[in-house]
């Protein structure tokens, strides 16, 4: 091949490179002007609903399926929302607290979970699911390189973050699930008739759990809480953790463990592991870790019941 011959191939190699640039930042730039709009569904609906008004809320829940799905905010405070969201852990939420003002009064009530604080295999997957914002929060993007939950890719073609939300987004902007105006983030779970027959035959086939291991508390958990409880106090927040009820909770010593660890840091902690411990009505639950609607609004009432003999 002649020297003309591979600088003219060099040169339209060079610009494919250019153009796949410059396309995919106009693609980008296009979805995250839809995406910006959407405030229903969980892709990004929810977080934009969240990013919108943190700085105007009084009170937000944060946590896994076991806030999203447990407590309802409006009943406890009118200027709240719950940012619980299924699947996520310790760092998602912490994430999501530093992005709150810096100096305003506001209380953060977040679930924590004994079970996942003794992971061997946690290490802060879970910020992934904010990687829509990877190019637009300076926090969240710190924080997903920080986990090594960032691409190489993300960086240069700003597209691949939508890879597994496009649809939805388009989705939601076009046909909204609700009127994201009358909802405050909880989805309480009603549970028919079929399912709380199923829940009683897992029951009825239930095998205790061996517990005879000795747990060692995960270092991420750990210095996620520990990150958390500094930012609350420099920053005017009244930082709560709980655990919610659990069906049955054949193992303790998780606990133990991370309530030994949460006395000795000063964390203020409500374990709810136990609290339907002596009701086994099965119309509380929708399975071994999820409240019903009817659980839900009971569990509600509690913690509304809490919060005011703090007051």
């Amino acid at each position: 091949m002649s020297k003309s011959s591979l600088s003219y191939l060099i040169q339209i190699f060079l610009f494919v490179i250019i153009l796949t640039y410059i396309v995919d930042k106009v693609i980008y730039l296009s979805i995250n002007q839809i995406s910006k709009q959407v405030y229903t569904g969980q892709t990004v609906g929810k977080l934009n609903h969240y990013l919108k008004q943190k700085d105007d809320l009084n009170f937000i829940v944060f946590g896994s399926s076991r806030a999203n799905h447990h407590i309802d905010p409006v009943k406890i405070e009118t200027k709240s929302f719950n940012m619980g969201m299924d699947g996520t852990k310790i760092v998602y939420s912490n994430t999501l607290i530093k992005l709150l003002p810096k100096n305003k009064k506001q209380t953060v009530l977040l679930h924590i979970s004994p079970k996942n604080s003794v992971s061997t295999n946690y290490k802060g997957e879970d910020v992934i699911n904010l990687s829509t914002l990877f190019h637009q929060q300076d926090i969240v993007k710190n924080e997903i390189k920080k986990y090594n939950q960032n691409k190489l890719i993300q960086d240069i073609f700003w597209c691949q973050i939508y890879n597994n939300s496009a649809l939805g987004i388009i989705k939601n902007y076009f046909i909204p699930n609700y009127n994201y105006k009358s909802y405050f983030g909880f989805d309480p779970i009603f549970v028919s008739e079929e399912q709380h027959k199923i829940f009683n035959l897992v029951l009825d086939k239930w095998e205790p759990q061996n517990c005879n291991q000795t747990f060692k508390l995960n270092q991420v958990y750990m210095s996620s809480l520990k990150e958390l409880k500094k930012f609350c106090e420099e920053n005017n927040k009244t930082l709560i953790l709980y655990t919610s009820p659990i069906y049955r909770d054949d193992c303790k010593e998780d606990d133990l463990k991370l309530s030994e660890f949460l006395e000795k840091e000063g964390f203020n902690y409500w374990n709810y592991s136990d609290y339907f411990k002596n009701d086994n009505s099965l119309v509380n639950w929708k399975d071994n870790t999820h409240l019903s609607n009817i659980g839900a609004e009971i569990f509600t009432q509690e913690i509304k019941n809490r919060l005011n003999r703090m007051n």
